[in-house]
Order: structure tokens, then sequence, then C-alpha cells
């Protein structure tokens, strides 16, 4: 299963939540999921901000390898589930993606819990701003993702406990 999140320039919230998703996924056992990121302006090659390297860092893991990329309609075709940080990627998708058979969500969908919320807000984009808007934004990206990591679980009972 591949799970794709999206942003607009890929160097800030997207690369950010899926590194996360990756660490959160390698530990619950959900070996199966794929985690990749991608972004709406097509920026390529670009290294995650140095604010996004730095929170990061401060938890252990390791986000200057990643470089960004922007989206395809490949990258959507082989995804199951793709997690736009706002409202407006997901319209973007809507428009200029149609294809795939993808399942589209709000990262925040998953902030409350395991069952994404249709209601969600969007993610806020730390571009430019001091590295505490970034930890402060990476604090909603960690509890979105703990509780998509519950959902992903509960998308493939194998890996469920108990």
């Amino acid at each position: 299963m591949k799970v794709l999140m999206v942003c607009s320039g890929n160097i800030c919230r997207s690369p950010m939540a899926a590194e996360y998703l990756r660490h959160r996924t390698a530990q619950s056992g959900l070996e199966h999921v794929v985690v990749d990121s991608a972004g709406t302006l097509g920026i390529r090659d670009r290294p995650a901000s140095a604010e996004a390297i730095a929170t990061l860092a401060e938890i252990g893991l390791d986000l200057s390898h990643h470089r960004s990329k922007g989206l395809t309609a490949a990258d959507l075709r082989s995804s199951e589930l793709v997690i736009g940080v706002a409202r407006d990627h997901l319209e973007y998708l809507a428009h200029k993606h149609v294809e795939g058979q993808d399942d589209r969500r709000l990262l925040r969908s998953f902030e409350k819990g395991a069952e994404p919320a249709a209601d969600a807000p969007d993610l806020d984009d730390p571009i430019g701003e001091a590295i505490e808007v970034y930890q402060e934004q990476f604090e909603l990206i960690r509890t979105c993702v703990d509780h998509l990591v519950l959902y992903l679980k509960h998308m493939n009972p194998q890996t469920r406990d108990g």
C-alpha cells in the first residue's frame, strides 16, 4: 500500500509528515506501507527547509536526504491513499488529476482520531517562519500521523493488535 503526502512545494509540510509516517509505520509493524511525498508546485530537487530538517532532528529523524519533487499522474496511480495538507491541494487534485483509485483526505482530518473527520482545517504553511512555527506545525503533524497509523491498521486487519 502506498500513502502519498501532498503539499505545495514539497520542502516543509509533506516531507515532515512523510518522514514521521515512515518512522511510525515501521514502529507499528506496517511494513507493507510505502510512503512518499510530492508538491503541487512542481519544485524539483530542492532539499527540505533547514527548519524542517532541524525540527525532525529534535526527535531523531533525518530529513537531510529529502529532495522535493512535483506531483505526477504516476504518483497518484500508484497511491491508495493521498493525504493533502490543505484543502487547496485536494481541490488541485480534483481538477488536475482525476485519475487514480486513491482515497483522498486532509491530514488534519485525523487530528481527533483514527476516523477521518469531514470538516478538517488546513495545516498552515510554515515556510519563511521561525523554527518555533515549524515545531508547532509538527506537533499537529505528529498527532495526525499517529491517528493515521491507527487508520492504516484498521484498513489492514492482519496488523491489528490483539
